[in-house]
């Protein structure tokens, strides 16, 4: 497919501030900062553990190529942060002997194709959230153990461990998750916090005595926020967050929480103000604060449409899965959750996630019952006899951009607050470069005059635009800028046209 273009009448521009028409003045200031040095923008991305060898539910079906074609997607993203979670029955753990004791394998093809991940991570130096979905007896695994404080299961993860920070050398391993989302009922704990609690300072000890921490650390409590198990001492996702501060501050060296909020709380920008005082709580001990899963849940009449195009697909798990990851609204609402993250102070934002391929409900391998999440479906002629499925879909766009243009060790800084509904922009600093991201979520043309404080510096900007009418692609479907070297004086107010229902970047990075 060739390059796209346009004619410069449709596009948004910049031109000096010199007319007398209504424009919202906005400045950013460089001497408030919000982050110091962020870890940016990444995905949720599994070993494929259905179809990873030639034992799996799938088949081998992930072959070079397949791993190739989503290679050169993520080479495009850059994504600086990625949430790996497995489960040691899919890769490691084979059995037990008679006693109990756990058999362990290092040496399996599943363990081999998760080291396709992490190689990929490794070499590209991005940070890793390694961790298990919990204790391996939630899938009938034989052994009994169902516990996160079972000594066996903290044995074999920390083995697991010295096997990929030692013997393999994988520095890319920063944080480790003990157990997904343990306040749920869906998780081994069932919300049971002292279990887990006793099970991440088992893990902690037992890194400690392998020489592993310092390598590697605990990240927690991994909860959702929101989300209210009546099993549980602590009344919800944010109450875990709070208490960890509390009883796990000497031990815990990021903060993490898991998010899926509504579409109506992300348009209205009261997103921004559930987070604000946890990273408040967390940053106090100065230590990263990350979203470890981000994905939006859908009510009302977009619930409901949510429901029937999942019914409709013979392919998807219904009870999860969000189905606007096709169109392109889903783009803006995402995107606009991860502005106001940044503004906010968050670290890390973790997209909930890369490809339906890696995941079915449950985790079955039923092929009828993918969880449609992904910005693809790489196996969508195999598993759904659709070539088609494959393609990247629209929210790759914008968020592909955000991870590339505000990369690890962007400094973030404030930008005046926007009394305009629907429109948001956030500012981000890195070796002399810019990057400045508008989201406009409203259905009115907005207009601005955005300046930013500092040097007089001149610079050459180029400009990206993702809206439903326009997003201009390359051969491969990757974004390509509207316009490049623009070239203006960062000081000099300039004015910008943001349309309806669109995302804007401008960025003088050039990767």
């Amino acid at each position: 497919m060739k390059k796209i273009t346009f004619s410069l009448s449709v596009l948004i521009f910049f031109v000096n501030s010199c007319t007398s028409e209504k424009y919202i003045s906005i400045a950013s200031h460089p001497n408030t900062v919000i982050s110091e040095s962020i870890i940016g923008a990444g995905v949720q991305w599994s070993a494929y553990p259905h179809a990873d060898s030639d034992n799996a539910e799938w088949g081998h079906l992930m072959t070079p190529k397949k791993w190739n074609k989503v290679f050169e997607r993520l080479d495009y993203m850059k994504p600086n942060i990625i949430r790996v979670m497995d489960q040691a029955s899919w890769r490691y753990f084979v059995g037990v002997e008679e006693e109990g004791t756990p058999i362990i394998d290092f040496n399996t093809q599943e363990v081999k194709s998760l080291y396709k991940v992490l190689d990929y991570c490794e070499n590209n130096n991005i940070t890793v959230v390694f961790g298990e979905w919990g204790a391996p007896g939630l899938w009938g695994v034989e052994g009994e153990i169902h516990k996160a404080d079972d000594p066996r299961w903290i044995n074999m993860i920390t083995k697991y461990l010295k096997h990929l920070i030692i013997d393999k050398k994988y520095t890319c391993l920063k944080y480790y998750n003990l157990v997904n989302e343990p306040d749920g009922y869906w998780a081994s704990t069932d919300g049971d916090w002292d279990q887990w609690k006793r099970g991440v300072l088992m893990l902690t000890e037992s890194l400690k005595e392998n020489g592993l921490w310092g390598k590697i650390q605990v990240a927690g409590p991994d909860t959702v926020q929101g989300y209210e198990n009546p099993k549980s001492k602590y009344l919800n996702g944010e109450a875990w967050l709070y208490e960890s501060t509390e009883q796990l501050n000497d031990i815990l060296t990021c903060y993490d929480i898991h998010s899926y909020p509504s579409g109506k709380i992300v348009r209205s920008g009261e997103f921004s103000n559930l987070y604000r005082p946890l990273v408040k709580e967390a940053d106090q001990f100065g230590f990263p604060f990350i979203l470890g899963e981000l994905g939006l849940k859908y009510k009302g009449d977009l619930g409901e449409k949510n429901k029937a195009l999942g019914k409709a697909d013979p392919y998807a798990g219904e009870d999860d899965s969000n189905m606007f990851v096709y169109d392109f609204f889903y783009g803006i609402d995402v995107v606009d959750a991860l502005i106001q993250s940044l503004n906010v102070g968050i670290d890390g934002i973790i997209v909930w996630d890369l490809d339906d391929a890696m995941h079915t409900v449950g985790d079955k391998g039923e092929k009828t019952k993918l969880k449609r999440w992904g910005m693809w479906n790489i196996l969508g002629t195999e598993i759904c006899n659709n070539p088609d499925d494959e393609n990247i879909r629209p929210w790759f766009y914008p968020w592909s951009l955000m991870s590339r243009y505000f990369p690890e060790g962007t400094k973030i800084i404030k930008t005046d607050e926007v009394k305009v509904e629907g429109l948001r922009i956030v500012t981000g600093l890195k070796d002399d470069h810019i990057s400045i991201a508008i989201i406009n979520n409203s259905t009115t043309n907005q207009k601005i005059e955005y300046v930013i404080e500092g040097s007089e510096k001149r610079m050459k900007f180029k400009k990206y635009i993702y809206s439903d009418m326009l997003r201009p692609v390359d051969e491969n479907d990757f974004p390509v800028p509207v316009e490049e070297d623009i070239g203006f004086f960062i000081t000099i107010p300039k004015k910008i046209e943001v349309p309806a229902n669109s995302f804007v970047l401008l960025t003088s990075f050039n990767h």
